[in-house]
């Protein structure tokens, strides 16, 4: 009788250990800034343009993915946030002329790019890097 009760208990343990670890997901780290964003403009726009609209940054982690919906590109960076501060974006696999001309649309004009956030809250962003000035919108 206590082999049964004990492999029980023991099943039930294990089980309710494997409930708890698995239902643990990532907290967002950056507090306002995480989430997607769309880009409602950049100034000075860029010298090529590819695309006008339909373009996002999704802020998770240390990611940044940045999304052109309707052609099914994403480009995947590394992400640095300093709290209410700067923002470091760094695009690894950016290296083809394209990758460079779309990463413009983006206001980002040299790669790894270092933003100061001039404003965040739950609905707006504005970064600045030298004279370019991204603003975006939570979507």
């Amino acid at each position: 009788m206590k082999r049964i009760i004990s492999k029980y208990t023991v099943s039930f343990i294990g089980l309710l250990t494997l409930l708890i670890t698995t239902g643990c997901p990532k907290h967002p780290i950056n507090g306002d800034l995480d989430g997607q964003w769309q880009v409602m403009d950049v100034v000075p726009e860029a010298p090529e343009i590819i695309l006008q609209e339909r373009l996002y940054m999704c802020f998770s982690l240390h990611v940044c993915q940045l999304t052109e919906y309707g052609n099914g590109v994403n480009t995947v960076g590394n992400m640095k946030y300093v709290k209410d501060k700067t923002l470091y974006l760094d695009f690894p696999n950016a290296h083809s002329a394209l990758s460079k001309a779309r990463l413009k649309q983006y206001g980002i004009y040299s790669n790894p790019v270092t933003f100061t956030v001039e404003h965040l809250d739950k609905k707006k962003l504005i970064l600045r890097d030298g004279d370019v000035v991204v603003t975006l919108r939570k979507f």
